[in-house]
């Protein structure tokens, strides 16, 4: 080996290997939290601090949805066998108000992890600072909020948008008109999934045009209306990508309709099991899945080690953040995706 390519001489060589013992050590103090060794005894069981009583962690949904309700499974998974978590899912009802009193009510009864899908990444800031100064961790998940905290967990909303932007213009033959069903502006996951598909129409079809991006505001129903005015405008439309699955599924609808099942390519996001179903049946073209169940897992395990570690919020000198593996599920891949994985 070259000394061009030998990263481990000298002081890179000491800090690779102090950088390994530091991170034994953390992982070491993690274990310990949820189980020490009694110094009188030698047996090994629950922390002191954990038998002080459980561990109190919560999830704050936007509102019930089928992502959220699957990510608060996973989490569930995790958290019951810990038997030292209580653990609740919380409702913000869609309003910022809500959300910021439930973290309120969290902070002042101790709870020592907070799961956050905020509704406002700017709103929900000083709560989060807040849970932070009160040695209190939170994992956001999906939508980022602009104070840093202990961890992201996220779909991958960009790149999972430049390949299907890849497999919707493969699907077209690498031209034609399309439209974007889009979501309000205002919210990071859709600039994150609209600017993956538009650069990655850029960069592996750029034949392919767009000729309307309108809002259907997450709605199948609406989405149903906002495609219907489109194709009257636009006759030659040959695709639709909607930024969520129910969006898409409102145009598989339409396409229903008007007896253009198989001629329009219509790609959804997210993954749910009615949109695989769809696929499956010849209607939706493809969606980007992700296993939210093991979003909410990771997100889970991650807050377990935090706290059985005994690891305050004071301690995390820069935010984690984690980009969750996905299939861009068609015709050819749905069927890799068993139904244990479904949501």
């Amino acid at each position: 080996m070259s000394n061009k390519d030998d990263t481990l001489n000298g002081g890179d060589r000491r800090d690779f290997l102090k950088g390994l013992a530091l991170g034994s050590a953390a992982l070491g103090a993690a274990g310990a939290g949820l189980f020490g060794v009694d110094p009188k005894t030698g047996s090994i069981g629950p922390s002191s601090a954990m038998a002080a009583g459980n561990i109190k962690m919560a999830f704050i949904q936007w509102q019930p949805h089928t992502v959220s309700s699957a990510w608060s499974k996973g989490m569930e998974e995790v958290l019951k066998t810990q038997q030292t978590v209580d653990y609740r899912l919380l409702d913000g009802q869609n309003k910022v108000e809500v959300q910021v009193s439930l973290m309120d009510t969290l902070i002042n009864e101790g709870a020592a992890v907070i799961f956050l899908q905020p509704i406002d990444s700017v709103a929900l800031a000083p709560s989060i600072a807040k849970a932070k100064r009160s040695g209190i961790s939170v994992i956001t998940l999906n939508i980022d909020a602009t104070e840093a905290h202990a961890a992201h967990v996220e779909m991958n909303h960009y790149y999972g948008a430049m390949d299907i932007a890849k497999a919707f213009g493969d699907k077209l033959g690498g031209k034609g008109d399309v439209a974007i069903l889009n979501a309000p502006p205002g919210i990071i996951i859709r600039d994150q999934r609209t600017n993956g598909f538009l650069d990655g129409l850029k960069k592996y079809h750029p034949a392919i045009k767009v000729v309307a991006d309108q809002s259907a505001d997450w709605s199948r129903k609406k989405a149903q209306d906002v495609i219907t005015t489109l194709l009257a405008a636009n006759p030659n439309l040959a695709g639709v990508y909607g930024v969520n699955d129910s969006m898409a599924l409102g145009a598989v609808d339409v396409a229903k309709a008007k007896g253009l099942t198989g001629k329009l390519v219509i790609f959804g996001n997210d993954g749910e099991k009615d949109a695989l179903e769809s696929i499956e049946a010849g209607e939706l073209t493809g969606t980007q899945y992700t296993d939210v169940y093991q979003q909410g897992r990771f997100a889970a395990a991650a807050a377990t080690v935090l706290a059985s570690g005994l690891v305050p919020a004071t301690a995390f000198k820069q935010q984690g953040k984690l980009l969750m593996p996905y299939v861009i599920a068609t015709k050819e891949t749905v069927g890799t995706i068993q139904p244990s994985q479904r949501w």
